[in-house]
């Protein structure tokens, strides 16, 4: 997230910057210095895995741009964090014997290491005076740490890392990229701003004998791209239906088979349904496939067709016929040709969206006589570009990261990652992926919540907070780390009720597929994929 307002931050005493200059006090404007020269403060937590894997492309930036950059230290200790308040406290005991950086970065290449001795440790490597360190250490109050921690709460920030660059506050992880592009524009005296990607072109697509509901003079045609193994397709449903039966005769629903490789049992779930539509029940199928999702095969298949009281024998002859598994086949290269790699995909009005939200629908709403059905209930925009990645962009080692949310594993390999990547500094890029498990479906909603944060610009803050914390977690304790984050609750759940990044799972959940992956944690780099926590050792002799 980017955030713009106007604070002065001169109540603080500066830490040093890693230029070597020191910053009096940081003055915060609308406008950016008429000096070549930009200062970036940041708020960062040492026990805050995140905050250490952007401390690498800080130091990278600051070599880079030299005196044109100050990057400043202000101390955020997190509540929930229990080694960190005293990992400060270190670092500013080291820093009043001139070594504030040293320990900064012993502090975060040894994660996990936060123990009283492990300071002690870090102090006598530094060769500090450990009486004087001592007795800063056991000090009673730390008025410093304190202050820091104030002004970060008057800025609103509550997560870390979090950034002010020139009036700007960047909440959470940023990339190499993200930063060099604000740099650049700052040092320019050009504004940057974050723009969502512009909507796709129009497209064209085949429907004529496709399964569809309502008029075919409707002023809006939806035409959805749909796994019937899919969970978030099933919950698109009711939303799809409210949106019909509030403007009747001025919506089109068209279904188009897009079963997808992974789900096993999806395929021949949309021969039943065109089976039955053979005999004028396609919906009724369709509505009973996605009521029954864990039971889809065959047997079950049969069963719905009773229940129909469809025509056995034709049934099962049509589910057998190869010419429906053409037509499956045909909506698939279809969908592919169009750029649909996972589920739901819609096309409304020639415009691709992904997702159950408000505001593209709304536009096309505008443009006619349909009438708008509740935020909850309508479809949504094209989904932003959500940053899910951390490191150099030319990094050594790309690794694509596949977590599931709900497994008390991905901590360990998040730790797993940052013990990596303090071993190589500057020289890894890690990119998440969402794997959450089949049939499990609070990981499901661990995903769409962490989504709808990565859309707030709150991606790495909000899986740090998760798994800080890694029991399973209800959508009562989801509010209260949405809070603790900071985020707009009421628009991170208007998109999590929505489904609003259910395609954006699904495409990560194919890709690793086509990657033979099948279980978490999994870390692919290049042509490797390397399973379990411990999989990352195997690159060391790379």
């Amino acid at each position: 997230m980017l955030r713009r307002l106007v604070v002065n931050l001169a109540v603080l005493p500066a830490l040093v910057g890693y230029s070597g200059a020191a910053l009096a006090q940081t003055q915060v404007s609308n406008n950016p210095s008429s000096a070549a020269k930009i200062e970036l403060v940041e708020f960062a937590d040492f026990e805050c895995p995140f905050c250490a894997r952007q401390a690498a492309d800080l130091r990278r930036l600051q070599a880079e741009y030299g005196d044109r950059l100050v990057v400043t230290f202000r101390n955020f200790p997190l509540s929930f964090h229990v080694h960190s308040r005293a990992a400060h406290r270190a670092a500013l005991a080291a820093r009043e014997q001139g070594k504030f950086w040293e320990m900064h970065d012993l502090i975060f290449s040894h994660p996990g290491h936060l123990a009283s001795e492990d300071f002690e440790h870090y102090a006598s490597e530094l060769g500090l005076d450990m009486d004087r360190f001592h007795r800063t250490m056991t000090a009673g109050s730390s008025p410093e740490l304190d202050a820091d921690i104030a002004a970060g709460l008057k800025l609103g920030i509550r997560g870390t890392p979090a950034f002010v660059v020139h009036g700007h506050i960047l909440e959470g992880l940023q990339s190499y990229g993200t930063f060099r592009k604000i740099i650049d524009a700052e040092l320019s005296g050009q504004t940057w701003d974050h723009q969502p990607a512009a909507s796709a072109e129009p497209v064209e697509v085949k429907t004529a004998g496709a399964p569809s509901l309502g008029a075919s003079s409707a002023s809006i045609t939806i035409v959805e791209f749909s796994d019937f193994q899919c969970p978030f397709c099933a919950r698109a449903v009711p939303g799809v239906k409210r949106l019909l039966e509030a403007n009747p005769g001025n919506v089109r629903w068209i279904f188009k088979n897009f079963p997808l490789d992974f789900h096993a049992d999806s395929e021949q779930a949309h021969l039943a349904a065109l089976a039955a539509g053979k005999q004028g029940k396609f919906w009724e199928m369709h509505d009973l496939i996605f009521a029954h999702q864990q039971s889809i095969k065959r047997p079950d298949l049969l069963e719905f067709a009773t229940q129909l009281k469809l025509d056995m024998t034709r049934f099962q002859q049509d589910l057998d016929d190869p010419r429906l598994r053409a037509s499956v086949e045909a909506d698939k290269s279809e969908g592919a040709s169009l750029g649909v790699t996972g589920t739901p995909t819609y096309i409304i009005n020639g415009r691709r969206i992904t997702g159950f939200s408000e505001v593209k629908i709304q536009e096309m709403m505008a443009h006619s006589s349909v009438q708008p059905v509740a935020e909850s209930q309508s479809l949504s925009a094209a989904l932003p570009k959500l940053e899910l990645s951390f490191g150099p962009e030319d990094a050594q080692w790309k690794i694509d990261w596949y977590a599931d949310l709900g497994s008390p594993l991905t901590a360990r390999s998040a730790v797993a990652l940052q013990q990596f990547m303090a071993a190589h500094p500057g020289a890894v890029q890690v990119h998440f992926r969402n794997f959450p498990l089949p049939g499990r479906e609070a990981s499901m909603l661990l995903h769409e919540f962490v989504l709808a944060a990565a859309a707030q610009g709150k991606f790495w803050t909000v899986e740090a907070l998760l798994l800080a914390d890694p029991r399973p977690k209800d959508r009562n304790e989801l509010k209260q780390l949405a809070s603790q984050a900071g985020l707009d609750e009421a628009k991170l759940w208007k998109e999590v009720d929505a489904q609003t990044y259910a395609s954006f799972i699904s495409r990560d959940l194919n890709e690793a597929r086509e990657a033979g992956v099948a279980g978490t944690p999994t870390f692919v780099v290049g042509d490797k994929k390397l399973d379990g926590v411990a999989g990352l050792r195997m690159l060391s002799g790379n």
